[in-house]
């Protein structure tokens, strides 16, 4: 063996703990570099989540209250039409005010699904944008090293 060889042998078999021990200093500074940038993610991620659960609850609440109301003005509008039905000379004038209380209830539904389609689409392109910016943003994952 030449000496190379025997120098290289011989310090493949030699403790060295001052290399040990810089190795798991380093490697454990990585590991709690690592540590804190995924406690970052996770609480960005956390935040995104949590924003999006509260605007979520808040249009629910607005469309509940909105269901509530339209059932409200559904029913007022009935009693209107059973008064005006009620107070009919001839079945002509019955057949017309019923013909017109029809019409009147459609157009009021089709605004009605027209506002809530806006809604849920504006509610599903938040939630989506939402997303999006987080994945721009290198996601909840993104390791610093």
């Amino acid at each position: 063996m030449t000496d190379t060889e025997n120098a290289f042998a011989t310090a493949q078999y030699e403790p060295n703990p001052a290399a040990a021990r810089d190795f798991v200093k380093k490697a454990a500074a990585t590991a709690k570099e690592r540590a804190t940038t995924f406690h970052a993610g996770a609480d960005k991620a956390t935040t995104a989540v949590e924003q999006t659960v509260v605007t979520a609850v808040g249009e629910v609440a607005k469309l509940t209250r909105q269901a509530q109301q339209a059932a409200y003005e559904d029913a007022q509008a009935f009693f209107s039409g059973v008064d005006q039905l009620a107070s009919a000379k001839c079945v002509g004038e019955a057949v017309q005010i019923y013909v017109d209380y029809m019409r009147n209830r459609s157009g009021v539904a089709m605004a009605r699904a027209r506002t809530a389609r806006d809604r849920f689409s504006k509610l599903v392109a938040s939630g989506g944008n939402t997303g999006q910016e987080m994945i721009a943003n290198g996601g909840w994952l993104n390791e610093a090293a």
